[in-house]
C-alpha cells in the first residue's frame, strides 16, 4: 500500500477505526438513533488512478452527491465524499425521525444532511491525525454538488495532488444501510507527514 510498512498499514487501520468510532458516536447523537460504522476497505493510490477508482464504484447515469473540503497546514489537500442520491435520501429519512421538517424529496434538505455526515466523518479523521501530531489542521468551507457519475471526475482539479487515501464506508442506522466513499487527496509532502503520524501512533498508542 504505497510503500507503507506492515506496521504502518496496521496502524492506519487502527487509527481510522478509532476516528470512525468517534464519528459513529457523533452520528448517533445527531440522528437520535443507534448507528454503527465500519470501513471494509482502504487503500492509497496514485492520483492518476482516481478517475478509474471512482468509475468502479459508480453507475452510469446515476446521480451522486459530492462533498469536497480543502484542509491546510500540517497536512494539505482535499477530502471528497461520494454518496449516491439513494443513500443520501435514505440518510435524510433517518434525520427526519427527529426533525419532521426535513424531507428527502427536498434537495436542499438532502444536501444539508449529507453535509452534516461528511463534516462529522472528515473532522473525526483529519482531526485525529492532528491530535496525534500535536498540530493544527484548518478547514475551508465545504462545497456540495449533485452530479451524474460521468461528471464527477474533473482531471483539471487533480494536477496539484499526488496521492489519494481511498476509504469505503458503510453506515448502519437501525435497518438502513448507507454506503459512502471517502477520498483524501494529498499534496506534496503530505503523504510523508501522514506516515510520520502513523509512526508516532505506533510508538505512543498502538499495541
Amino acid at each position: 500500500m504505497d510503500n507503507l510498512t506492515d506496521l504502518q498499514t496496521e496502524a492506519m487501520g487502527e487509527l481510522f477505526n478509532i476516528a470512525y468510532g468517534l464519528a459513529t458516536s457523533l452520528i448517533s447523537d445527531s440522528i437520535g438513533r443507534h448507528a454503527s460504522m465500519y470501513v471494509p476497505e482502504m487503500d492509497i493510490i496514485d492520483i492518476e488512478k482516481l478517475a478509474e477508482t471512482m468509475a468502479n464504484v459508480t453507475e452510469n447515469g446515476k446521480e451522486y452527491y459530492v462533498v469536497s473540503q480543502v484542509f491546510l497546514n500540517y497536512l494539505e489537500g482535499e477530502t471528497v465524499m461520494l454518496l449516491s442520491k439513494d443513500s443520501a435520501e435514505a440518510l435524510t429519512d433517518c434525520y427526519s425521525m427527529i426533525d419532521d421538517m426535513l424531507n428527502s424529496a427536498d434537495e436542499d434538505d438532502v444536501k444539508s444532511c449529507t453535509m452534516e455526515i461528511s463534516n462529522i466523518i472528515t473532522s473525526a479523521l483529519i482531526g485525529r491525525i492532528a491530535d496525534l501530531t500535536n498540530t493544527e489542521i484548518f478547514f475551508q468551507p465545504p462545497e456540495i454538488k449533485l452530479l451524474v457519475n460521468h461528471d464527477i471526475f474533473d482531471s483539471k482539479r487533480t494536477s496539484e495532488f499526488s496521492k489519494v487515501i481511498v476509504i469505503r464506508i458503510i453506515i448502519d442506522i437501525d435497518d438502513t444501510e448507507i454506503k459512502a466513499h471517502m477520498y483524501v487527496l494529498l499534496k506534496g509532502q503530505s503523504l510523508a507527514r501522514f506516515k510520520e503520524a502513523l509512526d508516532y501512533f505506533i510508538e505512543h498508542y498502538a499495541g
